[in-house]
């Protein structure tokens, strides 16, 4: 009998310190309809504030609905409205449609977070970015580097200086800038697998053509409507 309560309680021990490691943060903030499917779970339920996050956990917003989740690393995720977070482990999310702000904390090589896309995976080490899996696929990278990687095949990568003396020469003489692309044997593309992102630009996505831009006012505004969420939503 005592072998069996102790096998009984080091059994129910080990449950329990394996559900706590598969927690990854909670959920601080909501706004109108937000629901979590539970992996193994094919039923969504109505998340609410408090709400601990687990590995597997994949994270629905409606229509004008948001939500703000913290990570045990103190990384915050603002999920815009119309928006899906899949939480594969504790180094990896999946983000299949809508906005997805990330402010996420320096971390080592070894756990190095990525999010995949329908169009790239990006991997994190420490940064503030917006990924936009809508119609108008885009990242926007506020501050640090993140780092770019094709799913299938390569990119065609227009960056943004690149692509600007390319607009220069056609414009002055496209048979002139022609020749000089046949010189330096180079065009105004470069086909790539992956990438750096630098802090202060963004990038398009259509299929694989990937363009690089700088900075503007409406990326302030952008990141600027997100951290006011982390702080209004109720």
């Amino acid at each position: 009998m005592k072998k069996f309560l102790m096998s009984l309680f080091i059994t129910l021990l080990s449950v329990t310190v394996a559900s706590a490691s598969a927690s990854l943060g909670s959920v601080e903030l909501t706004k109108g309809n937000v629901k979590v499917k539970s992996e193994g779970s094919f039923k969504k339920s109505k998340v609410a504030k408090g709400l601990e996050v687990k590995k597997g956990d994949l994270i629905t917003t409606s229509k004008n609905s948001n939500a703000v989740i913290k990570l045990l690393d103190g990384s915050t995720l603002v999920l815009d409205a119309s928006s899906t977070l899949h939480f594969v482990s504790a180094n990896m999310a999946e983000q299949e449609t809508g906005k997805v702000y990330y402010k996420i904390t320096s971390r080592d090589a070894k756990n190095a977070l990525k999010v995949k896309t329908p169009f790239a995976i990006i991997g994190i080490k420490g940064t503030t970015f917006i990924v936009d899996s809508g119609k108008k696929s885009s990242v926007k990278l506020q501050e640090g580097v993140i780092g770019i990687q094709s799913i299938k095949e390569e990119f065609e990568l227009y960056r943004k200086a690149v692509q600007a003396e390319y607009n220069k020469y056609l414009s002055e003489q496209e048979a002139a800038y022609q020749k000089y692309l046949n010189e330096q044997n180079k065009g105004a593309a470069l086909l790539t697998k992956e990438f750096d992102l630098q802090a202060g630009n963004t990038i398009s996505f259509d299929g694989n053509k990937v363009d690089e831009k700088a900075w503007t006012k409406e990326d302030d505004a952008e990141f600027e409507r997100f951290e006011k969420l982390m702080g209004s939503i109720k």
